[in-house]
């Protein structure tokens, strides 16, 4: 069962959006073919645990646009435009709790 959580992010003029998302599950997700052909690859090494190379700009935007693919609920990725800074305030949610379980390695 999958909870949803709303999430406020702000417009280019600080203005609040808010809009509803869901922690990522990229193996049901992938396993559904809901998870782009462009986006496999990355997911892929997401889910194997392998980070991405340091300094592929290409990889890090990839791996950002697949977590808002995955996280948004309402409204859909494709259905509203995202700028940079939006679509990094909601990787930084959705691996939250990953880059906390970091800390008990």
């Amino acid at each position: 069962m999958k909870t949803v959580t709303e999430l406020t992010i702000f417009d280019v003029e600080g203005q609040p959006v808010k809009i509803k998302v869901q922690r990522p599950r990229l193996l049901s997700m992938a396993a559904q073919g809901k998870i782009p052909n462009a986006l496999l690859g990355i997911a892929t090494k997401v889910v194997n645990g392998k980070g991405i190379e340091q300094g592929n700009i290409k990889e890090l935007a990839q791996m950002i646009e697949l977590y808002c693919r995955v996280c948004m609920v309402e409204p859909a990725y494709d259905e509203i435009k995202l700028d940079d800074d939006q679509m990094f305030e909601i990787f930084t949610w959705a691996t939250t709790g990953v880059r906390q379980l970091e800390n008990f390695r």
